[in-house]
């Protein structure tokens, strides 16, 4: 069964703390839809501006609120010892499914570099590790070889997040059956399917969860011309600036970011408009 993981914002008050009623809020309705799998502290979840603390309460809460539900936890440093020390912050946690480590970043370190460094992370612990491949944020790419590589020789590498090329996926998917991999982009996920992926990781599920589950589970019939418009009005700015603002208008969170990420400008806000009224309707 394919899997879809909505990729959380993280919704602030004005005083810039975690506005967890409207988590709650948008937590409520994506449950009342069906979606039983989140990823916290991601891109999308704005976690390179979260303090550690501010991450662990984030997850303890959401777990103690909802213990029902499935739990990624994104990982981002370009630190291999830091990345180890934030999933020992998590260590007496049961209740997470599985951390996203993303491969290195800024330093562009070589293959050999990328597979030591989750060599040192997986052998760190027990708990389950999941790539993410996003070359456009990183300035390097892992390649299907080191990650055959990886999880042959970890059992708890379990899978990725891909936003490389999606030719990958099968190439690792031969190899690798019961690897999961995940596309990060909304608008490659019908293409994403066909090369066997496992699910998605998603920010367009955000205001319309139902529309990617069914390609998810019909992907044979299903046309996605929607969905890639969807895709292209939520990243017409960066991530997550046009979700929240929709997601204000519509009343779930207040249209709050954390520097350097900044409210969208009124043109974009004109050019969204007609999809926050139709989706209005819809509540």
């Amino acid at each position: 069964m394919k899997e879809v993981f909505t990729a959380l914002v993280t919704p602030f008050n004005k005083d810039q703390s975690i506005d967890y009623s409207g988590l709650y809020r948008l937590m409520d309705k994506l449950i009342h839809e069906g979606n039983k799998s989140f990823l916290l502290c991601g891109t999308t979840g704005e976690t390179s501006s979260l303090k550690l603390d501010e991450r662990r309460v984030l997850v303890e809460n959401v777990l103690k609120k909802y213990p029902q539900i499935r739990i990624m936890i994104g990982i981002s440093s370009h630190n291999t010892a830091e990345v180890i020390r934030h999933i020992q912050m998590y260590k007496d946690n049961q209740a997470i499914y599985a951390f996203l480590v993303v491969v290195p970043y800024y330093i562009k370190p070589n293959q050999r570099g990328i597979q030591k460094h989750f060599d040192l992370i997986a052998a760190s612990t027990s708990k389950k590790i999941m790539i993410y491949n996003i070359p456009s944020r990183c300035g390097v790419s892992i390649e299907p070889e080191t990650v055959i590589q990886l999880a042959k020789k970890h059992k708890n590498i379990i899978g990725m997040k891909q936003c490389g090329a999606l030719e990958d996926i099968s190439i690792i998917k031969k190899s690798l059956p019961e690897f999961k991999i995940y596309i990060g982009d909304d608008h490659l996920l019908l293409e994403a399917l066909k090369q066997k992926a496992d699910g998605i990781i998603s920010v367009v599920s955000h205001i319309d969860y139902p529309l990617v589950e069914r390609i998810c589970q019909k992907e044979d019939v299903f046309d996605d011309s929607y969905l890639k418009l969807l895709s292209q009005f939520l990243f017409i700015e960066p991530n997550p600036a046009p979700i929240k603002y929709i997601l204000s208008q519509l009343g779930y969170i207040q249209n709050i970011l954390r520097i350097p990420l900044v409210e969208i400008d009124r043109d974009s806000q004109k050019k969204l408009l007609p999809l926050i009224e139709k989706y209005k309707k819809m509540i």
